[in-house]
C-alpha cells in the first residue's frame, strides 16, 4: 500500500511517520456511504468563466497580467465553455523559473472547501522536470491574503498555514508529459527534505491509479481539502483530503492533521503554471472555476 511519497533531494521517496495521511481510495469508492458523504454538494462561494478581462478584478493578486502571460483567451473554439478562457504561460527563460497565476481571497475562512476546474495543457507542454502547474487550495490565520504564499521550503507550524495544489509530476523523464497527478502539499506533520528544507510533499493515488492528462485536451479536476478537528483542544488527525478527474474519485486521503489551532482556515485557491528550469515556452488554460463547500462535480449547477 502506497502511503504518500515526500520529494527528497534529487529522489522521490516513501516515507512513514505518525500522524501520517492514509490512503483510501479504494475503501471510499466501495462504500457508497463514504462516497455519498464525501461528494455531498454544498454552497457554490465563488464561479469564473472567465469570460473578460473582467474577471481579473475578483482577484487579489494576478502574476503575469502586464506582460501578458496571464490573459482572457477568446480565440475561437479555445474555451471549454463560452466565449473565453484564462491563459497562463510560462515563457522560455533559457534554464530559469518563470511562471503565472491568478489568487482569489475568501473573506470568511471554511474549514472544508472544494475548487473544480476544466484544465488544458498545450499540445507541446513540457516542464523540463519540475513544475508547479494546476488548481491549489491554501489556508491560513488571520487576515494576511499573502500568508500562504512565498514559503517554498518551510515547514508550518501548524497555527500559521497550509496549501496543497494538484499538478503533475514527471518523475525525472520516466513519465511522459506533462506527468501523472498528484497533491503537492504543506502541512505541521510534512517530511523533511534531506537538505533540511520542507519542500512540498507528494499526496498521489495508487501506482496503478496514476493519471497522465492528455495534452491538447480539457480535463475536469477537482480538489478538496477538509480540515482536522480539535477534542478538548487538542488537535485530531482527521482531516482529508481528496480530488476527482472527470468526476470520478482520484484519491482520497484521510487522517491528515492540517492544523494545531482552529484559527487556522481555508481561505483562498489559486491557479497556477509555475516551471522550476524553463527552456521552451509552455502554456495552460482552465475555464469554468468554481469554490464550493461541498462537492462539485464537473458539471456546475444552475
Amino acid at each position: 500500500m502506497l502511503t504518500y511519497l515526500a520529494l527528497i533531494g534529487s529522489a522521490a521517496v516513501c516515507q512513514q511517520e505518525n500522524p501520517e495521511p492514509k490512503l483510501v481510495t479504494d475503501q471510499t469508492r466501495a462504500d457508497s456511504a463514504a462516497l455519498k458523504r464525501l461528494q455531498a454538494p454544498g454552497q457554490v462561494l465563488f464561479r469564473d468563466g472567465f469570460e473578460s478581462a473582467s474577471s481579473f478584478s475578483s482577484y487579489f493578486e494576478v502574476r503575469g497580467q502586464k506582460e501578458g502571460h496571464a490573459r482572457i483567451d477568446t480565440s475561437p473554439g479555445v474555451a471549454w465553455k463560452g466565449h473565453g478562457c484564462l491563459s497562463l504561460t510560462a515563457p522560455n527563460r533559457k534554464g530559469d523559473s518563470p511562471g503565472s497565476s491568478v489568487h482569489f481571497a475568501l473573506n470568511e475562512g471554511h474549514e472544508k472547501l472544494h475548487l473544480r476546474v476544466w484544465m488544458r495543457f498545450a499540445p507541446d507542454y513540457d516542464q523540463g522536470n519540475m513544475n508547479h502547474t494546476g488548481p491549489g487550495l491554501s489556508g491560513y490565520s488571520g487576515s494576511n491574503k499573502w500568508a500562504a504564499m512565498g514559503k517554498a521550503g518551510l515547514k508550518p507550524s501548524g497555527d500559521d498555514r497550509i496549501s496543497t495544489r494538484l499538478e503533475p509530476w514527471i518523475d525525472y523523464r520516466r513519465e511522459k508529459p506533462p506527468g501523472w497527478l498528484f497533491a503537492y502539499s504543506y502541512w505541521m506533520d510534512m517530511k523533511q527534505d534531506r537538505d533540511g528544507s520542507y519542500w512540498g510533499n507528494f499526496l498521489g493515488p495508487e501506482p496503478m491509479e496514476r493519471f497522465v492528462p492528455t495534452r491538447g485536451k480539457w480535463i475536469s479536476l477537482e480538489l478538496m481539502t477538509r480540515m482536522n478537528s480539535f477534542d478538548q483542544g487538542r488537535a485530531r488527525a482527521d482531516g482529508e483530503l481528496a480530488a476527482w478527474i472527470g468526476g470520478r474519485l482520484y484519491q482520497h486521503y484521510k487522517g491528515i492533521r492540517w492544523r494545531s489551532s482552529p484559527g487556522l482556515l481555508l481561505k483562498n485557491f489559486s491557479l497556477d503554471i509555475h516551471i522550476h528550469s524553463a527552456n521552451q515556452t509552455n502554456q495552460v488554460w482552465f475555464d469554468e472555476a468554481a469554490l464550493s463547500t461541498g462537492y462539485i462535480g464537473p458539471d456546475l449547477p444552475n
